[in-house]
């Protein structure tokens, strides 16, 4: 019963490490230690003169972003080694430039140099079909905001987000009220074969601690994960059917390996 209670304790802990409203500083080290020599990011971490910028540059220090090494310039362009003002800004636009990195017509090429196979997927969809010819769709920050300080990941949030456009008496595109519901379902669903993976995830290091050979079950982790990714790869593109088919089978298909690392590692529960 305690081990039950353990890793359920330890499944909870990694959910809300997978789906957090915001990151977080790191207490272990130095957060920009990685940044040293960047002077878009020593800059910008000791001025306050300015509150929008300030108000910026906090949202990336508590984002994902940060956390993987990616500076100001990799999507704001400029000069990360300049020191002087004018020269670390060149290239630099504003937002709403039709040649700005960051214009949602642009996005999916900025995005794209980290996240290439999502990118090219969005691209595919009648999303950003929309969003090039007419200016009406979402982009990567519709979603992710402009450095993925807060991501959509609830139900709830998909839910009300879809219905923005499709089910609004303000919206531009046509209505169709059943898109919002069958969106959320989608994202339960993949919300649940994360959390299959996370557990089957737990079992497969605690087998590596106590020297279970697990050889069969790792190489079907390997596939499960690779499920995992496609249903991902298939919500960019907001193929709801598509995405909702390869979740649900991921769901099944990691309660398997999930089910038979338990048997080996406690066979007595």
């Amino acid at each position: 019963m305690l081990k039950k209670l353990i890793l359920l304790a330890t499944i909870i802990a990694a959910g809300i490490m997978l789906f957090p409203s915001q990151s977080t500083f790191s207490s272990s080290q130095d957060a920009l230690a990685t940044f040293r020599g960047n002077s878009c990011v020593t800059c910008h971490s000791r001025s306050n003169a300015q509150l929008q910028v300030t108000s910026r540059y906090a949202e990336w220090h508590m984002s994902v972003h940060r956390e993987k090494g990616v500076g100001c310039e990799k999507c704001h362009g400029g000069d990360a080694t300049a020191q002087e003002q004018a020269k670390a800004h060149a290239g630099v636009l504003a937002v709403n430039a039709p040649n700005s990195r960051l214009h949602p017509k642009n996005l999916t090429q900025t995005c794209g140099t980290c996240h290439q196979e999502i990118a090219n997927t969005f691209t595919e969809s009648k999303h950003f079909q929309n969003l090039k010819s007419a200016g009406l769709g979402p982009s990567c920050s519709t979603c992710h905001e402009h450095m993925a300080s807060n991501v959509i990941y609830t139900p709830e949030q998909t839910s009300t987000l879809c219905a923005s456009c499709h089910d609004s008496t303000n919206a531009l595109m046509p209505k169709r009220p059943e898109i919002p519901g069958r969106a959320a379902e989608v994202m339960q669903s993949i919300r649940r074969a994360n959390m299959v993976v996370m557990w089957a995830d737990r079992l497969v290091d605690d087998a590596h601690i106590k020297k279970v050979d697990i050889t069969a079950e790792e190489k079907e982790m390997n596939a499960v994960r690779t499920m995992r990714a496609d249903a991902k790869i298939s919500w960019h593109a907001f193929n709801l059917d598509v995405a909702r088919k390869k979740a649900d089978a991921t769901f099944e298909e990691g309660t398997k390996v999930k089910d038979a690392l338990r048997k080996k590692l406690y066979p007595n529960q």
